[in-house]
This record gives C-alpha cells, sequence and structure tokens, in this order.
C-alpha cells in the first residue's frame, strides 16, 4: 500500500471513528444524518468507497449506527424481554440466510438482496432500542421528524411548481425521459404523515402544533401515493379514538369534537371531487383513488412468488438472499422486489421470521391497547399500526426500521432507564422492581 492510500484509509477510519462517537453522544444528530441520508437519492446510489462491494454514503452511515448500537449494547443492557428476543432471532435467521446465500450465488448478490430490507432496517431498530432515552431526547427525535417532513413538503412544493401536481398514473419528461409524475415517492410520503400524527398527538412545539399539522397532511393528499393515503387513515382513526387520554367528560366532549370536525373535512371533500369543484386536479385524485391496476399487477406477482417456495425447510426459514424475486406476470418474467413486506420476510428468512416481526409488533401494540393507557403508548401504537398497514404494499425502508426500535424501547420499556435532565428534586423512592420502567412521555 503506498503511502498516499494509506493517508486516505486512515483518514477513512478516523472518520468513521467520529461518526460512531457522534452516533453514541448526540443520537439525535445521527438520526438527522440517517434520515437526511435515506431520503437524499444521491447519498443512496452514489458510490464513495469500493472494497469489493460498493458502499454509498447511506452504508457507512449506517454502519456506524450498527457500530454505536454495540457500544451501547456494552454500557447500557437493555432489560430481557420478548421483544428483545423476537429481534435477535430475526437477526440470527437474517445472517443464517445471507451466509447460505453468499455460498451459492455469490457475497455480492447475497448482501445487496439482504442489506436495505433487512440488515438496515432491523440493524437500525436495534440501534433504537439502545438510545439512552431521555424525555428531552425524545422530544429532540421528534423535532428532527418534523424537520426532515417540512424539508421534504417544501421540495415537494417545488416540484409542483415546476412540473404540476401529478397522478398516480401520469408521467412527466424530465431531460427527455418520462419520469413518475409524483414529486416524492412513497418512504417520503409516509415520513411526513408520520410527523402530523405526531404533532396531532404531542409535541413539544407548543399548543399551536395542529396549525403545521395541517399542511403536512394535505402534502400527503397532493403526494397521491394510495397506501400512505390509507395508513394516513388508519393513524386518523387512531388518534381520533385515543388521542384525548383519559376518559373524563371533557376528554369524550374532544373526542367528539375531533370526529365532528373530521367527518365534516372529509365529506367537503368527497362534494368537491365528486361535482368537479377542484378542476382538472380533481379529476388527477379521483383517477388515482381508483385506479386498480398496480394492486391486481402486484397480487398477481404476489401469488407467483409463493410458489417458488419449495419444501418444508423453505416455508420455514425462506430461501436464501440472491435467490431472486423472478415471477410470472402477464406473460412477463419480472425479477423486482415483491411490494408486500411480509411476503418479502417469508421468502427470506421463512414463517419463523415473519411470525417474529409479527409477534414483534404484537408486543408493542400490548401497552397501547389496555385500557390505563397513558396517551404516549397510544401514539406509539398509532405509529406502528401505520407501519403495519404501509407494509402490505411497500418494502420497509431503513428510516422505519428506527422507528420500529424507538417503539420497542418506549413501548415495551426495553429502555434500561429514562433518565431526567436538569436540576434535579428531592430523592424518590427506590423502583418497584416489580413494574416496568415509566415511557417517555411526548409532551
Amino acid at each position: 500500500m503506498t503511502p498516499t492510500l494509506l493517508l486516505f484509509a486512515l483518514t477513512g477510519l478516523l472518520t468513521l471513528g467520529m461518526l460512531t462517537v457522534l452516533y453514541v453522544r448526540a443520537p439525535s444528530v445521527g438520526v438527522a444524518l440517517l434520515l437526511t441520508a435515506g431520503l437524499w437519492p444521491a447519498a443512496r446510489s452514489e458510490t464513495v468507497v469500493h472494497l469489493g462491494v460498493s458502499l454509498t454514503p447511506q452504508d457507512l452511515l449506517v454502519s456506524c449506527a450498527l457500530a454505536a448500537a454495540g457500544v451501547n449494547l456494552v454500557r447500557r443492557p437493555p432489560r430481557a424481554h420478548r421483544a428483545l428476543l423476537l429481534l435477535s432471532l430475526i437477526l440470527l435467521l437474517t445472517a443464517g440466510s445471507f451466509l447460505v446465500g453468499a455460498a451459492v450465488f455469490g457475497p455480492q448478490a447475497a448482501g445487496n438482496d439482504m442489506r436495505m430490507p433487512f440488515l438496515y432496517v432491523f440493524g437500525l431498530a436495534l440501534y433504537g432500542i439502545t438510545l439512552p432515552y431521555t424525555a428531552p431526547l425524545v422530544h429532540r427525535l421528534a423535532a428532527v421528524w418534523v424537520v426532515a417532513a417540512c424539508v421534504e413538503t417544501l421540495w415537494a412544493v417545488l416540484w409542483w411548481t415546476e412540473h404540476g401536481i401529478g397522478s398516480a398514473v401520469g408521467q412527466v419528461v424530465i431531460d427527455g425521459l418520462a419520469s413518475e409524475s409524483r414529486a416524492l415517492s412513497a418512504p417520503e410520503a409516509l415520513l411526513i404523515a408520520q410527523a402530523a400524527m405526531i404533532l396531532l398527538y404531542a409535541t413539544p412545539l407548543g399548543a399551536r402544533r395542529h396549525l403545521l399539522a395541517a399542511p403536512l397532511l394535505l402534502t400527503v393528499v397532493l403526494l397521491q401515493h394510495r397506501t400512505v393515503w390509507l395508513v394516513t387513515a388508519v393513524m386518523l382513526a387512531c388518534w381520533l379514538i385515543t388521542g384525548t387520554g383519559a376518559g373524563n367528560a371533557s376528554a369524550r366532549g374532544r373526542r367528539g369534537l375531533r370526529l365532528g370536525l373530521t367527518a365534516a373535512g372529509l365529506c367537503l371533500g368527497a362534494f368537491a371531487v365528486s361535482t368537479g369543484l377542484l378542476g382538472r386536479f380533481g379529476t388527477g385524485l379521483t383517477v388515482s383513488a381508483s385506479d386498480s391496476g398496480t394492486l391486481a399487477w402486484r397480487a398477481t406477482g404476489w401469488y407467483g412468488l409463493l410458489s417458488t417456495l419449495d419444501g418444508a425447510g423453505e416455508w420455514l426459514t425462506g430461501r436464501p438472499f440472491g435467490a431472486g424475486f423472478d415471477r410470472l406476470v402477464d406473460g412477463r418474467v419480472v425479477g423486482v422486489s415483491p411490494h408486500n413486506y411480509f411476503l418479502h420476510l417469508l421468502l427470506r428468512i421463512g414463517l419463523l421470521g415473519l411470525l417474529a416481526f409479527l409477534a414483534l409488533y404484537a408486543a408493542v401494540l400490548a401497552p397501547a391497547l389496555r385500557r390505563d393507557a397513558d396517551l404516549t403508548s397510544r401514539a406509539l401504537g398509532m405509529l406502528a399500526c401505520g407501519q403495519l398497514v404501509y407494509a402490505l404494499t411497500y418494502q420497509v425502508f431503513p428510516e422505519q426500521g428506527l422507528v420500529l426500535g424507538v417503539l420497542c424501547a418506549l413501548g415495551v420499556g426495553l429502555a434500561p432507564h429514562l433518565a431526567p435532565s436538569g436540576p434535579t428534586g428531592p430523592a424518590s423512592p427506590p423502583p418497584d422492581p416489580t413494574r416496568a420502567p415509566p415511557t417517555a412521555q411526548l409532551r
């Protein structure tokens, strides 16, 4: 190795080490970097390092987050819980499938198949579990999510001013090439919807947070991703039912007001679209909502992919990474991902992995379904329901793995502690070991 290459290598290792320290010491900044890399196309596609495999900025940032998760596990081991066991089982099945796939199809094919939908998603979930949660940290994470959503919304507005709003089935010509007419992709629309719902529940942004939630929800509608529409409707339903906290007379009154206003808004929107008051834009919304060709195409592909599982062994542990997703759809061979994360899990880590994934979400949802659940538990349950609906027609992206980790840490009490910040008051009595650790309140 020449001195120049050695200097570059040492500089790269030092940079990665500093990033790892950043993820350990300043998690909110680390999460902001992960969101930037995940939502910035160049960070997902441009190669910056080639070490047998091509590594993008997102690859390097996620690697640092995984290293930080290892450091956090040593410094602050989470308490034992079935959710941690289930996540460990998923990671173990993922590692086994990769080893088999690397032996059969080669490390590069197996690694490319595994890293985004499995290693990054569940690795970042592990990082989210190991964060040193305090009430201010929870507030900062929520604020980072909202800021990222606002940036994406501004980007969508800039797109619309240049290319129009578009529709789910339309295309625009950019630099002589036909491109998707929607301003943002489904993962970005989902992030905006989640930020809006975080604002509706409770954040440190003040009592006027609902004023910011409204334009974010409008952006979700204009982006015209039908699955994200459904996700948003499910999360809104959760908020309408549970977002008022305790069931006293005042809470019931607020819940009734929310239900009435939401119903009135939906009726007004439906009337405007059906009567043509929105003009060409209303027609685009109608076309997006009524088109069923994409769903039929995906369902045909799902049936074809299920037929690729051969024997009890593949049904139990899946086909190895690198095996591909070739199936026959409308007389053509298609090799893209299944567009259904549950099926994706079944194909790669089998029924064992799929059941572990569902059991993990069941553990997150259980506290939210209790009659005495606090507002934070209900908000976490709302986010979990939205993710499950999204997984019906899309692959889960890394930033949603981070959300899963936060849900596990706060929802089921995997966080080793929720340390207070600032000046402390009189000494508190020792905690009752029979009770679960407290969860962080979002406001």
